[in-house]
């Protein structure tokens, strides 16, 4: 019976250690103290066992009698309890651990769209999130690619084609836009004008009657290709075709004498920003970059496991200590910036097709410390565009 009580209550075991072990033994047997198994283990340590709560009763007498008491170990329900509770947290550990783990391999954290319009790619999104496809959302539950693929065919009249894919925690769609024909408009009458002025130097005529020839000078509005096949016939047909030309076009730039070059010491600055997903937190060196002058530069690196794309990253920014210098610039130094900037400036204006053969500086003069420079360029276009025709033309 005392065997089950002192289970139940628990027992420890606690070695004693002092000059007045004798009598702080002998004051705590009669404050009631139950001590058992008892053995010297050297001179001036006594090995023994006591019941859980006579604890409290050697600690109160320890000072007392000079005594350091210290525990060895302990048995009993009590224990078990506490050693239970223990790994009860671990276990809730583990558990929450995983179900982190898993919540995270199961969202959506980015949506990406190729081969669209913004107009489009932008339909697509709004569609997107009508059937519940989001960043942030849980994929469980969520429609399977192939699916999503014939919804959004069915739901937007301007896909010709898209491919869904799942890729790790994201979505990566690529679509082909429906490329509408007006038959009606293609087969009305029409001719070929001259949308500027210039000087033929090619023509290709798929349909219709070509109405000038190389190194004429055609003007704005001239008609270059009729649809009308014979002269004495109303019978009028759609005209195809492109006629290149030699245009000319002016260009003006004003470039600064002084120039300012921008110069790094080679001092760089680090700021490191974890990342999930879309969102970033920095975690070191956002407090940099603030001083001064700096240039930026972002890097970003993702974290795989075993070829799982994980929504975990790193965002590394680099700030590079800048110095402005200023210089002169010469003439002829500036003429050449002048003329790869005004062909720059150019290719924006002049269609993609279109070619520049030659370049000239009318004008080279200073004005109020700039440099202004006339340039003239030479080039081959095409300059046919469709007019259609009404029934009384």
């Amino acid at each position: 019976m005392r065997n089950q009580r002192d289970f139940f209550h628990g027992r420890m075991t606690v070695e004693v250690q002092g000059a007045l072990m004798e009598p702080f033994l002998q004051a705590c047997v009669k404050r009631g103290c139950h001590i058992s198994d008892m053995k010297r283990t050297e001179e001036g340590k006594v090995l023994l066992t006591i019941r859980l709560k006579d604890w409290q009763i050697l600690r109160q007498l320890r000072k007392k009698y000079r005594c350091k008491i210290s525990i060895k170990g302990g048995n009993g329900l009590p224990f078990f309890i506490n050693q239970m509770l223990g790994r009860l947290y671990l276990v809730f550990a583990f558990l929450a651990a995983v179900v982190v783990i898993f919540l995270l391999a199961n969202t959506l954290w980015s949506i990406k769209v190729d081969g669209l319009t913004p107009e489009l790619e932008a339909d697509v999104e709004t569609h997107l999130k009508d059937y519940g496809i989001k960043p942030g959302k849980l994929t469980i539950g969520m429609s399977d690619p192939i699916e999503i693929q014939q919804k959004l065919l069915d739901d937007v009249p301007d896909l010709l084609w898209i491919g869904v894919k799942k890729q790790g925690t994201s979505y990566h769609l690529y679509g082909v836009e429906k490329t509408r024909y007006d038959t009606k408009m293609d087969n009305r009458p029409s001719n070929l004008v001259a949308a500027k002025k210039g000087m033929i130097v090619e023509t290709f005529i798929k349909k219709g009657r070509p109405l000038v020839s190389v190194y004429d000078v055609v003007k704005k509005g001239q008609v270059l290709a009729t649809g009308k096949l014979v002269e004495d016939k109303e019978t009028v047909i759609h005209s195809d075709g492109e006629v290149i030309a030699e245009t000319w076009y002016k260009v003006e730039q004003n470039l600064p004498m002084k120039q300012v070059l921008t110069l790094t010491d080679g001092q760089v600055e680090s700021e490191y920003h974890f990342r999930l997903g879309e969102w970033e937190v920095p975690f070191w060196g956002w407090w940099k970059g603030e001083d001064g002058n700096f240039r930026e530069e972002n890097h970003r690196d993702g974290w795989d496991l075993f070829g799982w794309e994980s929504p975990f990253g790193m965002k590394t920014t680099d700030h590079y200590s800048i110095d402005p210098k200023a210089y002169a610039s010469s003439r002829d130094e500036l003429e050449k910036l002048g003329l790869a900037s005004g062909r720059r400036s150019l290719q924006q204006e002049i269609p993609k097709d279109a070619e520049i053969k030659e370049e000239k500086v009318l004008h080279l003069g200073e004005e109020h410390g700039k440099v202004k420079l006339i340039l003239l360029y030479k080039v081959h276009e095409n300059i046919a565009v469709t007019k259609y025709l009404s029934q009384g033309d």
